[in-house]
């Protein structure tokens, strides 16, 4: 019976080291927030996990340059000084001045608390705990660098005033489109529309997935053209027409209804994996491939089509014309150096056809 049990508490044991459940970061800590900056307010999984991952991707670029800033000074340990100076390459304007002033006073009133047996967040008054950021800054036990105790407190009160200023915003978009909780879109609009918080996320190369874009239409397609004078004919000889609405008006009310969707997909889900496939069974056979890519990749590649597109239907409308033609795909293309994108190969094989068609044609004469 001894042996019975003892296996059983064994492998209960290897069962639990298994089950152990993922570090989640800052995601229970988000909704604390939310509730210290709008009560009212929930915010959805989708959009809360997201926003973890993007404040996880921030600490691990800006503890990387706080490292490099260490060592490059010839010292051994990473102070307070460190961290100000990586937040002072990222963050720009108020958001830098009003973040630095946060963490300022968290750090004089941990080292002015007196209160034991208290956690060190509680006694620097924030929410994010230190013990995580502690963790970006020694690089998951990785790094050889060590660190003061200031200085975790000083890095979890920047990333906690970054995250304040994006769910403030996100709320009070939310309750202007008379909903309680944050969403994905709401936390794009929110990063989009504060131009500091946007040089800090296109520094970093974050991005929200399913976010949308913001809602812009170019001045010279809603400027309306004068109407010109209708003639007048006899009431015996004119017949009614349909009603038509002017050129241009369908095409802006689909552009709006378009920028107003968000986490939501245009492309076929079923033909799309199915290209996917076949590319990577190209380059590798046998690769199996999680479900979850295909959604990832699908939007990431829808996204970088819209931005590619605005660019040309922006270059478009600078050279005077409304219609995208593909020259203008392939300046944005110059542009942003793609050199897959250029036009010219194309071109050429439709030379090579001709060429070969007159060569067939000139041996079918010397036969005849």
């Amino acid at each position: 019976m001894e042996a019975k049990q003892q296996n059983l508490t064994e492998s209960v044991a290897s069962v639990a080291k298994v089950m152990r459940k993922k570090t989640r970061y800052f995601e229970t800590y988000i909704s604390r927030v939310l509730k210290n900056v709008a009560s009212e307010n929930g915010i959805t999984s989708n959009a809360k996990q997201q926003l973890n991952s993007a404040i996880c991707i921030l600490a691990r670029i800006l503890s990387s340059v706080m490292t490099k800033l260490t060592v490059s000074s010839k010292k051994k340990t990473l102070s307070v000084k460190e961290v100000k100076n990586a937040s002072i390459l990222y963050i720009t304007g108020t958001l830098l001045e009003n973040a630095v002033k946060h963490a300022e006073e968290s750090v004089v009133k941990f080292s002015q608390g007196e209160t034991k047996h208290s956690s060190r967040q509680d006694k620097a008054g924030i929410l994010f705990p230190p013990s995580i950021t502690e963790k970006f800054l020694r690089d998951f036990g990785l790094s050889k660098v060590m660190v003061t105790k200031t200085a975790p407190i000083y890095f979890a009160a920047i990333l906690e005033y970054l995250t304040t200023v994006i769910l403030e915003n996100a709320s009070v978009l939310a309750r202007e489109n008379t909903r309680v909780r944050i969403t994905i879109r709401d936390l794009e609009i929110a990063v989009r529309s504060d131009p500091d918080m946007n040089k800090l996320w296109e520094k970093c190369g974050i991005s929200f997935i399913g976010g949308g874009v913001i809602p812009q239409i170019h001045d010279s397609l809603l400027a309306k053209k004068p109407r010109r004078k209708r003639k007048v004919k006899d009431t015996a000889t004119a017949t009614k027409k349909g009603h038509r609405f002017r050129p241009g008006t369908v095409s802006l009310r689909e552009i709006k209804k378009y920028q107003k969707a968000s986490n939501c997909l245009t492309f076929a889900k079923f033909p799309f994996e199915r290209l996917v496939r076949s590319v990577i069974s190209e380059q590798q056979e046998g690769m199996k491939i999680s479900k979850d890519v295909f959604i990832v990749l699908q939007y990431y590649i829808e996204q970088f089509i819209v931005d590619f597109l605005r660019d040309a239907g922006s270059a478009a409308i600078h050279s005077g014309r409304v219609k995208l033609m593909p020259s203008d795909i392939q300046f944005i293309s110059n542009l942003r150096h793609y050199p897959q994108l250029d036009a010219t190969p194309f071109k050429k094989e439709k030379k090579v056809e001709t060429e070969d068609q007159q060569e067939g044609q000139k041996l079918e004469l010397e036969t005849v």
